[in-house]
């Protein structure tokens, strides 16, 4: 079975393996060298997850997983759900935001939504996504697929590049998952075909920031834009590589320049009140977390970043900010605990369990980028599967006789 081979500890390890060799391009002028102490962290950190994977996906009695089998019915109607209140979002925006940005009109993309209920759009939203791409896998039905897309196609409409790549990510691990064997998947068509797919979304991902960048400024479509976003070298910006790409380069190494910079230049305290101050801003979901910051009136000490506008910091830069290298590895514990949890949530016999686990795995893959334990807007698309499984046990318990 994929889990066996790809599960969260395994992404861990290539995911920041691939940061830093493409780190090691030094493309941005911004970067710093990475220095001994960060690069002994993670060396000793992959050892340890390599480790915790052979004990923990190769001690489980995975050797099937229940497939969800929803009807037409109940597909049209949860997408209904959704769009209806996606609308309303769109009325709260002024204008959907693809549009909006199309037609050259004012737009900010980070106060889109209405609060506390955009936070559970988006998040249901995706997890409803992975759910109907599990489903088609299973019954091979296209209208499944086609609904899947639609509410896929939400990411788009509301120009949401994270929502966008956290979303296929989780499809294509949910796709590795249900796979007998990796051999399977990794034929030379199928990893043709899934390199030619990642090269086009990273040529639309930089795409769509130039558009972007480009309206907030008032003008068509400025490739050049990105080069002075990211500081690109004199060899870069004459190679043939598209500026698009640039794009993609320096969000997913940047995070890693950050970590280093901050490092560099913090001075942590270890006391009490940075401790607290660590588990309220760095392990508390943040939809609760501000909400005990404004009501305490605590404070918030900000990550040392390279450049203003390039402010994602990986998972362990916020930990080393309020508490240091013991800050970092207590979050690399909890990174070390997180797996474990389904096989006490009772989502070992559940359709949703593929769903759960492959969630999982996004959110370690993109820990490059930020800390996605406390980001409310992805971590808590883990409490769906836990809860509706939990639901439908109670719903048989009472002896109904669909279950």
């Amino acid at each position: 079975m994929g889990y066996r081979l790809i599960n969260p500890f395994t992404i861990y390890v290539a995911s920041f393996s691939c940061v830093i060799l493409l780190y090691a391009l030094q493309w941005s002028s911004y970067y710093p060298p990475l220095q001994w102490p960060l690069i002994l962290f993670f060396i000793f950190s992959f050892a340890l997850c390599l480790l915790f994977a052979r004990k923990v996906y190769n001690d489980q009695n995975l050797t099937s997983f229940t497939s969800p089998s929803p009807t037409l019915k109940q597909i049209i109607g949860v997408t209904l759900f959704l769009y209806l209140l996606w609308i309303i979002e769109f009325i709260y925006a002024g204008g959907i935001p693809l549009f909006l940005i199309l037609l050259g009109k004012p737009f900010n993309y980070r106060t889109f939504g209405v609060p506390s209920l955009h936070v559970f759009v988006v998040t249901f939203s995706s997890f409803y996504t992975a759910y109907l791409f599990h489903a088609y896998l299973a019954s091979r039905r296209n209208i499944t697929l086609l609904f899947c897309l639609i509410n896929l196609f939400v990411a788009l409409l509301i120009m949401n590049r994270g929502m966008l790549l956290t979303n296929l990510s989780t499809l294509f691990f949910i796709y590795v998952l249900t796979n007998e064997s990796i051999k399977s998947i990794l034929t030379l068509k199928k990893f043709s075909m899934l390199l030619g797919t990642v090269t086009i979304l990273f040529f639309l991902f930089g795409a769509m920031g130039t558009m972007r960048v480009s309206r907030e400024i008032r003008r068509l479509y400025d490739r050049s834009l990105v080069y002075e976003v990211g500081n690109a070298t004199p060899s870069f910006q004459k190679s043939i590589i598209p500026s698009e790409f640039f794009w993609s380069y320096i969000y997913v190494t940047s995070p890693l320049a950050n970590l280093q910079h901050n490092i560099s230049k913090s001075q942590p305290e270890l006391g009490r009140e940075n401790f607290f101050l660590l588990l309220n801003n760095e392990v508390l979901p943040d939809a609760l977390s501000k909400r005990i910051t404004a009501k305490f009136n605590l404070s918030e000490i900000q990550n040392h970043q390279i450049a203003e506008n390039l402010n994602a910091s990986t998972v362990f830069s916020g930990s080393f900010t309020y508490w240091g290298w013991p800050g970092m590895f207590l979050m690399l514990g909890l990174l070390l605990v997180i797996p474990f949890f389904f096989r006490f949530s009772g989502l070992t016999e559940s359709s949703l369990l593929v769903t759960f686990l492959a969630m999982t795995n996004t959110l370690y893959a993109f820990s490059i980028f930020d800390n996605m334990i406390s980001f409310t807007g992805f971590s808590f698309q883990l409490f769906y599967p836990v809860f509706f499984s939990g639901l439908y046990k109670i719903y048989c318990s009472s002896g109904n006789k669909s279950c």
